[in-house]
């Protein structure tokens, strides 16, 4: 278009005329290129658009040089409606406000009018007869009839005509262009400018701004460069003009040469991305052909726009991986959402936007355009469970109160499920309040598990509380009569001569032996329960140990074997423990360790391993010669019901709970026990227990009273007893101690007798008929308030201690039962009680 005007200038009647006042064809030519050059160059105007002034400046001084003017004026029309529209000043040149006539008078009536002005100095006109003192030109720069900017240039010394004007015009079209789209993409991101800027003439001028300029000619030899940055040229300015494009682009000469015919021959824009031409530039480069328009038949030219869109393809290739990326995410959250039977829901609190993912409207069996919304969805869940959805949802939006609730779900089709459904408040990066989001996941097989385990749980219960009612029927049963065997074994022991002296122990081992047989099976079912605690009492470990090898002497020298001890001397008299508990324990491997040698020996060694301090470490080892363990059952023996074969229990019986017990029973101690053996050399039983000695010595602990006849001399007692042969064993116990009994044969009977008498204690079975003892206590607590009770059962089971609790019953003896444990008792109340006055 720019060659065009200029050819046509040259054949306008002005131009002649020029020629003739004076003016050289060759200046014109050098005017015209001059033109050429600042139209160029203005594109640097909208290159930035905060319009830097110095930029006007430089185009505003091109033109006072172009014109031989003196003054420069250029503005930017603001329209003020009807008004005269106000100019803002992007270049001021030496603008003098005492002129003949307003300068800017001149500049409104040119904006105002949109037509050019010119005022040369001489001359008159009818609307200004005086002459102006200097020349003035008021150039519009219009765009679709519209004046966008003023150009003013004025001059002592020069005169301005309508061929200065036709020189001006291609200017003033391509500003009025490019201002006119710059005023209306001034907010519009550079970016999207770029590629939406592609399609129109404007877009080619500003992209003629682009890093490197090719002009090229329809032989496709480089005739011109422009490049603002000379080390972007892959080839020296000097090596490319001339050249055509086989000779310059190397490898990328067969792309560019087939785009070139093309827009040769079709006249449609080209456009390619390569990278760099150079091996060691990684840089990436955007090539844009256009056929450069004429007006005449001129010889075609094409125009080459080439940009560095390095930034911009790793940018697009990011941007590419991103995408890949986000769709894998969500193709694998996607995947996730139906294996876990998951879906998720937003809802914006702006627009009031309400959001499901597919897994939602999968699990709610509704289609695609249902109409959704945050109320909405309570009519999915259960009637009964509609409440408290609405009130958690209340709060999530009034309150900002997460939830998370399980909740009853009825699907559009009538499918009943169990879903967890969560919400919760999201805020921006400054605290307001944007989005409610959560989930609906799908929990039904969850919650039938929890239920299956619920019914397991109810079924173990019942099962334990069968077990448990079991074995305290079993308990009651078999130490019922136990206690009859014992308790008239212990009175025939006392009464019997020499000779019956061996019937006796006899019948008193196997007694012993079966009620050791019980208490393990009940120890067990206590410990796998969790219902068995240490005490912790101060007593006298070397009167324990020597106590318990004595009643092991006579089984060690029925064998024929040595029963030793080595007892450390610096154990202390008295510690704090349970010597139940480590009774049991000690018995249990010294039973075992006899039970299973044949020949040789047992040793029982307790040592001291720390010398000082406030708790003392005993170490135990129970060693023996005995048939030995093989390496594989070593671990074994401390399991329920094992021993290591059947051969080993027909021979030597036993349950194999003992060492089940044992072992246990030194966990409670924090302890555990080890086990040495070879096969037929022996045994040994390694624990060590962590035991507190008490401040205070309590030597006195290991003396057993003995009590003389008449001990319970004037003590009335009440006996509630079903069982013939323990009402017999226990008036035996009590003949010589003075005390008087009454005896009763349930509940009912008992109270009959307190009400015909008082008693001063009370011993009660709680296992009877038509009353048992449980019911029986508050009567006697409620007829005879002072009488002491002692509970005597052979029911041993935990929930039997914490029952008599309840109902203040602190004395409490399992049968079978010492006589002198029940003495103990008895004296310890009737030496609190005063005289009874007869």
């Amino acid at each position: 278009m720019l060659a065009t005007t200029f050819t046509s200038s040259l054949k306008s009647d002005s131009v002649r005329k020029e020629i003739q006042e004076g003016m050289s064809l060759h200046d014109l030519i050098l005017q015209q290129q001059r033109l050429l050059e600042i139209i160029a160059s203005v594109h640097d105007l909208f290159a930035d658009r905060a319009y830097p002034q110095q930029a006007f400046k430089r185009l505003l001084n091109d033109l006072q040089a172009l014109t031989g003017s003196e003054y420069g004026f250029i503005g930017e029309v603001v329209p003020q409606g009807n008004s005269i529209p106000q100019l803002l000043p992007l270049a001021i040149n030496n603008f003098a406000e005492d002129s003949s006539w307003s300068f800017a008078t001149s500049l409104q009536t040119v904006a105002h009018s949109g037509q050019p002005l010119i005022r040369n100095m001489g001359s008159t006109t009818a609307e200004h007869l005086s002459a102006p003192s200097f020349s003035f030109l008021g150039l519009p720069v219009i765009h679709h009839q519209k004046v966008l900017m003023v150009i003013g240039l004025a001059g002592y010394h020069t005169t301005y005509s309508t061929t200065t004007l036709s020189l001006l015009q291609p200017l003033l079209q391509a500003l009025g262009g490019l201002h006119f789209r710059e005023i209306k993409d001034r907010s519009t991101d550079q970016l999207l400018k770029d590629y939406t800027s592609l399609q129109s003439e404007l877009e080619s001028l500003i992209l003629t701004l682009d890093d490197i300029v090719f002009e090229m000619d329809e032989k496709k030899v480089f005739t011109r460069v422009w490049c603002n940055q000379e080390s972007l040229l892959f080839r020296p300015r000097e090596e490319v003009i001339g050249k055509n494009i086989s000779e310059v682009l190397g490898e990328h000469a067969l792309a560019f040469n087939r785009m070139a015919d093309k827009i040769l021959h079709t006249g449609e824009p080209q456009e390619y991305i390569y990278p760099d031409i150079r091996q060691d530039d990684q840089r990436w480069y955007e090539l844009k052909m256009r056929l450069i328009i004429n007006k005449t038949a001129a010889p075609r030219r094409i125009l080459l726009l080439i940009k560095n869109v390095s930034e911009r393809e790793k940018r697009y290739s990011s941007y590419l991986q991103s995408q890949s990326e986000l769709r894998r995410s969500n193709q694998l959250l996607s995947i996730c959402q139906q294996m876990g039977k998951m879906g998720g829901w937003e809802f914006n609190v702006t627009t009031g936007e309400t959001y499901w993912t597919q897994e939602v409207y999968t699990l709610r069996e509704v289609p695609s355009n249902f109409p959704i919304s945050l109320p909405s969805s309570i009519n999915f869940y259960h009637p009964g469970d509609q409440p408290t959805f609405i009130t958690a949802v209340h709060q999530l939006r009034e309150e900002k109160i997460p939830y998370d609730l399980e909740l009853r779900h009825i699907s559009a089709k009538g499918t009943h499920t169990w879903v967890r459904t969560v919400g919760r408040p999201i805020y921006n990066s400054h605290g307001h309040l944007t989005h409610f989001r959560g989930i609906i996941m799908d929990i039904t097989d969850k919650k039938d598990a929890e239920l299956e385990l619920l019914k397991a749980r109810d079924h173990a219960q019942k099962a334990a509380q069968s077990r448990s009612d079991f074995l305290s029927v079993m308990s009651h049963e078999i130490r019922t009569p136990l206690n009859a065997i014992i308790g008239i074994a212990g009175i025939l022991q006392s009464m019997s001569g020499p000779e019956h002296i061996d019937v006796v122990h006899n019948l008193q081992f196997s007694a012993n032996h079966l009620l050791g047989l019980i208490n393990d099976i009940l120890d067990f079912s206590k410990m796998e329960a969790g219902k068995v605690e240490l005490e912790h009492i101060p007593f006298a470990p070397a009167a324990l140990f020597q106590g318990i090898v004595r009643n092991y002497l006579p089984l060690a020298e029925a064998k024929g074997i040595t029963l030793y001890t080595q007892i450390d001397h610096n154990i202390p008299p008295i510690i704090n423990g349970d010597p139940v508990r480590l009774s049991q324990i000690l018995n249990n491997l010294l039973n075992n360790a006899i039970k299973f040698t044949p020949t040789g020996s047992v040793t029982l060694e307790v040592a001291r391993q720390n010398l000082a301090g406030p708790r003392c470490i005993l170490s135990f080892a129970v060693k023996d010669t005995g048939i030995g363990i093989v390496p594989d059952m070593q671990e074994k023996v401390f399991d329920t019901f094992v021993q290591e074969d059947t051969a080993t229990t027909r021979h030597y019986g036993g349950t194999g709970l003992g060492l089940a017990i044992t072992k246990k029973l030194i966990h409670l101690y924090n302890s555990n026990i080890t086990v040495e053996s070879k096969k037929n050399e022996g045994t040994v039983f390694r624990f060590n227990i962590n035991f507190a000695i008490p401040e205070k010595d309590n030597r006195h602990l290991a003396q057993e009273e003995k009590y003389a006849d008449g001990c319970l001399e004037g003590m009335k007692l009440l006996v509630v007893e079903d069982n013939a042969i323990n009402i017999r064993i226990l008036e035996l116990q009590l003949k010589r101690t003075g005390a008087t009994t009454v005896t009763a044969r349930n509940g009912h009977q008992a109270l009959a007798r307190l009400q015909e008498q008082e008693f001063d204690a009370v011993i009660l079975d709680l296992h009877m008929p038509e009353m048992n003892g449980y019911e029986t206590i508050p009567h006697i607590q409620h007829l005879q308030p002072d009488a002491f009770i002692v509970v005597l059962t052979a029911d041993i089971m935990p929930e039997v201690r914490e029952r008599l609790s309840r109902l203040h019953i602190k004395d409490l003896l399992p049968k079978p039962y010492a006589a002198h444990d029940l003495l103990t008792i008895l004296k310890k109340q009737h030496s609190r009680k005063p005289m009874r006055m007869v």
